[in-house]
């Protein structure tokens, strides 16, 4: 009878020691998954931001780039409505000159 109850205890006493172990050891590599995967999605969401601001230095520089475009394009035709009202006031004159007189419509 003892030998019985020896075969039936041991394996379950065994059993029991061996989940406790291995219960322990399972939470440990749960916790090390959980902070490679936090350490994983830190580092991705760091690279997608340092993405997001080399692509905003960029397009603030090219946005100053097309503002002194339009500016430099503003003067030129400044410069080109100041020369067409010198021509046509130099017009006006010719056509004085010659005895034309203006029609004013």
């Amino acid at each position: 009878m003892n030998e019985y109850l020896i075969n039936a205890i041991l394996p379950l006493l065994v059993g029991v020691g061996t989940w406790f172990a291995a219960r322990r050891k399972n939470l440990a590599e749960v916790t090390s998954n959980e902070l490679d995967n936090a350490t994983k999605a830190v580092k991705y969401y760091r690279e997608m931001l340092d993405d997001m601001a080399l692509r905003y230095k960029e397009v603030v520089k090219e946005l100053d780039d097309l503002k002194d475009h339009m500016k430099r394009s503003d003067e030129q035709l400044q410069h080109m409505m100041q020369e067409n009202r010198e021509l046509v006031d130099e017009l006006k004159k010719y056509k004085q000159l010659n005895g034309k007189t203006e029609t004013t419509a």
